[in-house]
């Protein structure tokens, strides 16, 4: 009878933690609670000033703090197969690095967490989760995401495409026809024609009579104001908008854009080829988690 009261009692008791802590979600063998997901979403603000890269948003969703917590698993267990292992000690050294740093003493930090709704142990955890994501961004991201030279000084080139103190020496193709051959609806069109006969040799029959001229080291300060400004918005590796000159349409291919005074794409190459490489792995790392998750059992319960 001691028995039968106990066990009825067992699972009373169980099915009132149940409904205290429901289990959101399993990851193999780790399992998720709904007290666990509500503390990281009452707690979104005090992890974004602590890790900005991990708690980016401004809001989180109940699907997005559980996504975080799937994806730190999976780092954390690729990481160990590849032999990063994020030990104690050096969390613990970050911390102290921090402390210093802020001149804060152990017992005014966890003073602070405190006042944020953190555990020191909850914080000790969002710093190692913070410290593998930098190793998997390095280790396993990195060598996915591929930026050429040309992209990072686009990039520069659009950055301060109004900034008239800025000039730069061109290495051009000139495509040329005479007017009377294109339709003025189809002005807008010799881009594409021109792009495709660059890379194929094919034109239509009309344009057959094209002309090309090889323009080399040119600077925008010999340019008539309509072609430099022109040019200028016109990326290296692309074709520029048609120009009208002389009786015929140019449209320029340019093969190299060079900034004249380049102290200053120097100054800020490192930081566009950051912002570059921060959008791209965005994508590749969403790419790479959907790949991943095949690989492990995840359920999620609702």
């Amino acid at each position: 009878m001691k028995f039968v009261i106990l066990i009825s009692l067992f699972f009373s008791l169980n099915s009132y933690a149940k409904l205290l802590d429901k289990i959101i979600f399993v990851i193999n063998e780790k399992i998720v609670v709904e007290s666990e997901i509500q503390q990281i979403m009452n707690t979104l603000s005090a992890r974004r000033e602590i890790s900005p890269f991990i708690y980016e948003e401004s809001k989180l969703t109940h699907e997005q703090a559980i996504d975080k917590l799937i994806r730190a698993y999976i780092i954390r267990d690729k990481l160990s197969k590849l032999g990063y292992v994020v030990t104690d000690d050096a969390v613990e050294g970050r911390i102290q690095t921090t402390e210093s740093r802020l001149g804060l003493k152990r017992d005014e930090l966890i003073k602070y967490l405190k006042g944020q709704g953190l555990s020191f142990d909850e914080y000790f955890e969002i710093i190692r989760e913070s410290t593998e994501l930098n190793i998997f961004n390095g280790r396993i991201i990195a060598p996915l995401v591929s930026i050429t030279e040309q992209e990072i000084k686009n990039a520069f080139y659009r950055e301060n495409s109004k900034n008239m103190a800025l000039t730069f020496n061109y290495s051009l193709i000139d495509f040329m026809l005479k007017k009377e051959l294109v339709s003025p609806h189809a002005v807008g069109d010799l881009q594409t024609v021109f792009k495709d006969y660059q890379l194929t040799g094919n034109i239509p029959e009309l344009y057959a009579s094209v002309e090309t001229a090889i323009l080399e080291d040119i600077s925008n300060d010999s340019l008539d104001k309509g072609l430099a400004a022109i040019l200028k918005q016109t990326d290296e590796g692309d074709f520029s908008k048609p120009i009208e000159k002389d009786g015929r349409y140019h449209v320029f291919f340019v093969k190299k854009k060079d900034l004249k005074e380049s102290e200053k794409f120097l100054r800020e190459r490192d930081r566009i080829q950051n912002d570059i490489f921060l959008k791209y792995s965005k994508q590749v790392t969403q790419t790479w988690f959907e790949k991943e998750k095949s690989d492990y059992f995840i359920q999620i319960l609702k």
